[in-house]
């Protein structure tokens, strides 16, 4: 799992610091799932207008995040899914004559809302349908839009690294560990990895570590990865 591999070059790196001494399975935990969440954000929305998918990196790191579904619009509005984290894509298949098209209904800004619904050269239409985000719905237009296809990034589960103990050492444990997983759902055991690609690791190392005051270079980080894989 990519959460013990994390936990492992946390640890060993803390504990070679005499200012930050050893870190706990709970300040751990705490850790990771800032680091996960700074790690999502930093990353959904960079500079680049494709977003998260500017590059192959990213679409990878957070592809598992991704989740598509169906929505269906009454009046209008289309419920958000209670994971719902980010925007990823969304489309209808509108009727025109006696054939379907698939459509992508763009996400706007409340700001861009009542200047597409106000234009003359860009109104929305069942040509290009607008949706925005109200919180608990999407608002769409035209009011007649068919069911939503929406592409999404899902809230991920909180990560949680489970243990058993050895004497007083904590022993990660996938599945049997002696503390209550947060997460709904989950076997109370149990660990939950880190919903991000392997790419991730570096990144996530370096925040945790400099959520407890430690700096490191990537280039160090490389090479303790290197030496645990030749030990």
């Amino acid at each position: 799992m990519l959460i013990d591999k994390v936990y492992s070059a946390v640890s060993q790196l803390a504990n070679k610091d005499q200012v930050s001494g050893n870190l706990t399975p709970v300040e751990f935990n705490r850790y990771i799932e800032l680091a996960q969440r700074d790690y999502i954000e930093e990353n959904y929305n960079p500079k680049n207008k494709l977003g998260y998918e500017s590059d192959f990196k990213n679409t990878d790191d957070l592809s598992d995040l991704k989740t598509p579904t169906s929505l269906t619009v009454l009046s209008g509005r289309a419920t958000v899914p209670t994971d719902y984290l980010h925007f990823s894509s969304a489309y209808g298949t509108y009727v025109f004559g006696n054939r379907g098209r698939v459509t992508p209904i763009e996400l706007v800004r409340e700001g861009e809302w009542a200047e597409r619904l106000a234009s003359e050269v860009n109104a929305p239409s069942s040509t290009f349908p607008i949706m925005k985000s109200m919180g608990s719905y999407f608002e769409v237009y035209p009011q007649g839009t068919p069911n939503i296809n929406l592409t999404y990034l899902k809230m991920p589960l909180q990560p949680w690294w489970n243990y058993t103990l050895s004497g007083s050492t904590p022993v990660f444990s996938s599945a049997a560990g002696t503390v209550t997983n947060p997460n709904s759902g989950v076997a109370s055991g149990a660990s939950t990895d880190i919903t991000l690609g392997e790419s991730a690791y570096n990144s996530l190392v370096q925040k945790i570590l400099k959520y407890i005051g430690i700096e490191i270079r990537e280039q160090d980080l490389y090479a303790m990865a290197q030496q645990e894989q030749n030990d």
